[in-house]
């Protein structure tokens, strides 16, 4: 008996000076200033209760197509309740009308439901999709009421501005804010950018992300 005792006693502080080590190499591996970088202000995140993974994204970016459909998904799958992953439209020049596509598609309530199809119809013809009246045909086709398509982009107000023009004019602040030079990239938390050339890959940053995660975890249990 005491030698079994013996030996899971052993097998158990392998075992923690293993996952001490893994902790140890990962935090050796992913360098704050090379691996991701911590932004000079914290952005407010949409639900302070969780921790937040931002996408920041443009719908005729060939890259994040490829992140969309063959990286994000498997990842998202297993994100733990804690973490809630969201997304954001890029908003530089020439981008701004793909933008309001995903606003419409927010405010319509079917912002799920469209994000793939958006992607899947602005990369097939990146030139002909340039307007967001050039979707406006996507959205009729998933059931959306032409009349409430429209009202999204009516203006009003003291400002005279439409809906969708206050949602891309937050998105501009946010874009500011969050430093972001090139797409996709992902913020944790409001804190933290991770961009593909610096994380060096799509599988990275995933796994970058991962290990900010559990480090706001940390900093939050203390």
């Amino acid at each position: 008996m005491n030698k079994v005792f013996a030996r899971l006693s052993l097998l158990f502080s392998i075992c923690i000076l293993f996952w001490g080590s893994q902790s140890v190499a990962e935090e050796q591996q992913w360098q704050e200033g090379k691996h991701y970088k911590t932004l000079p202000m914290v952005v407010k995140t949409e639900d302070p209760s969780k921790l937040e993974v931002l996408e920041v994204f443009w719908y005729g970016c060939p890259h994040c197509y490829e992140f969309n459909n063959d990286y994000l998904p498997q990842w998202e799958a297993s994100l733990p309740e804690d973490v809630y992953f969201t997304l954001m439209p890029a908003t530089f020049r020439g981008w701004v009308e793909h933008a309001k596509a995903f606003y419409a598609a927010k405010f319509l309530g079917i912002q799920k439901e469209m994000h793939q199809p958006l992607f899947d119809t602005i990369q097939s013809g990146p030139r002909k999709y340039k307007e967001v009246d050039d979707l406006k045909p996507l959205f009729i086709k998933q059931g959306v009421d032409e009349k409430a398509f429209d009202q999204l982009f009516e203006t009003g107000g003291f400002r005279k501005v439409s809906q969708i023009d206050q949602a891309i004019a937050q998105a501009e602040q946010k874009l500011s804010s969050y430093r972001i030079t090139g797409v996709p990239a992902l913020i944790v938390n409001g804190k933290y950018k991770v961009g593909v050339q610096d994380a060096g890959g799509f599988a990275n940053m995933l796994k970058v992300v991962d290990y900010l995660l559990e480090k706001e975890r940390q900093a939050l249990a203390k």
